[in-house]
């Protein structure tokens, strides 16, 4: 039987929200320092490496996006639609074990070769690869066993029914197809030093060029077997600062840039000559929670999470791009109603009132070096509580630093500010990736303070596991109430993806799984 796969997700507007004034100077030459055809991104962080498999954040992603696809993706109008990329059907068997996946017949990679399933097969193997060491390798931990009985179909056997695997093939974390003449080529290394700093993918962009650290280059390349992309050429640069990437938009030398504050959105939405974009996403502002070391009592976690006045938080840093937390999951992901994550604000506790239960402790509050937006709500946090007499220092946390906290727990602060959002619109890549507490199999790997708890990890499994839609949502809302019950994890806001572009750009696309990245198969210049 043959599904698209959206059972979870409320629906979420599928319009794009432009806020500008109506644009009276036509730039259809480009910005003072590009052509029409010529686009002008920016990364606020350098990407380890090009290979899709291993590049787990979400910056990289505005560059593989381009060249790499998978099986599956999201709609790029930003809602939870799943449809077919290189695969262009698929059925499940009944018993939600075997998955038969009918490939294009016209999809080539950059050099011409025609893709087959052998290419798939190779990519899938190579992901849960041990020695390649990819931490998008729980995607694919539950295959038993793979088929490819000719060159047009793929099949996936699963040791157990999983109710999030089409969520995850069509991840922008998701596998990703690689050419498997490549692969074998430089099999030495599983083609890890190759695929650092060349391409070798099916979409409508390849790489011409890269200077590490710097800038990548792009051009559309021939024979796409898609809609060929407005833009001959797109370069995008690496540029941490949030002013110096504002200051070459307006110089002229971007076209596109995001990442910044609501007081600069706010700005350029009044700006003739731009426009701002925003789309809905699953990211989610919410605090990691040590629950050792100071706040190992539950009691002073539920006091400092009842303290924060989030709609004064909201109102503070991010204006109208942004609403109040009221589930432990991202906006729409389970019904409403499930895994409520609501207080009433108050400084009180049954035993006293806050200032009482922190006298004489100092707690420590992470956030993500060079994100403006994220030291903006640690800051103002900070000063909620001081208000409410706790002592908090707020230490900032390099972003690839994250991932080793939960190994170093003695040294860790105490809360860790983020703006997160999971690898698909399926509850189990929220739950798992970011409360699981058992952190075998590559699952928690998102779960940066070793939050969560057993009986949550149970729950999360059982969700995962069921075919039966009301089981699901029961198992993932309950996982939910006990994640909410232990306060290691205290959810914020929801937040909107807000791009500022060049008024003469039309047709953004955007994938509701994946923040500040655009699609480039369907941006255009007026």
């Amino acid at each position: 039987m043959k599904r698209r796969f959206s059972p979870y997700l409320r629906p979420l507007s599928a319009v794009v929200i432009v806020t500008s004034l109506a644009a009276c100077s036509g730039t259809s030459q480009g910005g003072a320092g590009g052509a029409a055809d010529e686009l002008r991104l920016a990364i606020s962080a350098e990407m380890p490496t090009l290979d899709p498999q291993t590049v787990y954040q979400y910056e990289g992603n505005q560059v593989l996006t381009a060249v790499y696809e998978g099986l599956l993706t999201y709609s790029p109008d930003s809602t939870d639609e799943i449809e077919p990329m290189l695969a262009e059907s698929y059925e499940m068997s009944d018993d939600g074990l075997t998955y038969t996946f009918h490939l294009r017949d016209d999809v080539t990679f950059a050099d011409g070769r025609a893709m087959t399933s052998k290419d798939v097969l190779a990519s899938f193997e190579r992901l849960a690869d041990p020695d390649l060491g990819s931490q998008m390798a729980y995607m694919v931990a539950g295959v038993k066993n793979y088929d490819t009985p000719d060159d047009s179909t793929f099949v996936v056997e699963l040791s157990a029914a999983s109710s999030s695997f089409l969520s995850l093939v069509a991840s922008p974390f998701g596998p990703k197809v690689i050419d498997a003449d490549v692969l074998d080529e430089h099999a030495d290394d599983d083609a890890a030093a190759y695929l650092a700093e060349n391409t070798a993918g099916t979409g409508p962009y390849q790489l011409t060029s890269m200077t590490a650290g710097q800038e990548y280059d792009l051009a559309r390349r021939d024979g796409y077997w898609g809609a060929e992309p407005y833009f001959a050429t797109v370069s995008v640069k690496v540029i941490s600062d949030a002013a110096t990437q504002l200051l070459q938009l307006q110089g002229g030398d971007l076209d596109v840039i995001t990442g910044q504050p609501v007081t600069t959105l706010n700005q350029f939405a009044a700006d003739d000559d731009y426009q701002v974009v925003r789309f809905p996403t699953l990211q989610k502002a919410d605090l990691h929670v040590k629950t050792s070391g100071t706040l190992a009592d539950v009691e002073l976690r539920t006091a400092l999470r009842d303290s924060i006045d989030r709609q004064a938080l909201v109102s503070q840093v991010w204006g109208e791009y942004a609403t109040v937390s009221e589930q432990m999951y991202p906006a729409g992901m389970v019904p409403e109603g499930t895994a409520a994550d609501t207080w009433q604000t108050s400084t009180q506790t049954s035993n006293g009132d806050l200032a009482t239960l922190a006298r004489g402790k100092t707690i420590t509050l992470g956030y993500i070096a060079g994100h403006t937006a994220d030291q903006q709500a640690a800051e103002a946090l900070q000063a909620q509580w001081a208000a409410a007499g706790v002592d908090v220092e707020l230490s900032s946390v390099q972003g690839n630093d994250v991932y080793g906290l939960s190994g170093s727990l003695d040294t860790a602060p105490d809360l860790l500010f983020e703006a997160a959002y999971p690898d698909s619109a399926h509850p189990d890549t929220w739950a798992r990736l970011f409360w699981y507490s058992d952190s075998a199999d590559g699952n928690g790997a998102l779960n940066y303070l070793a939050g969560g708890t057993p009986a949550a990890d149970e729950l999360i499994d059982t969700g995962s596991a069921a075919t039966d839609q009301a089981e699901i949502e029961k198992a993932y809302g309950e996982a939910g109430d006990a994640i909410h019950d232990d306060v290691s994890y205290i959810t914020l806001a929801d937040l909107q993806d807000a791009f500022i572009m060049s008024a003469d750009l039309t047709g953004a696309g955007h994938w509701l799984p994946l923040s500040v990245t655009l699609d480039l198969r369907t941006l255009k210049r007026n």
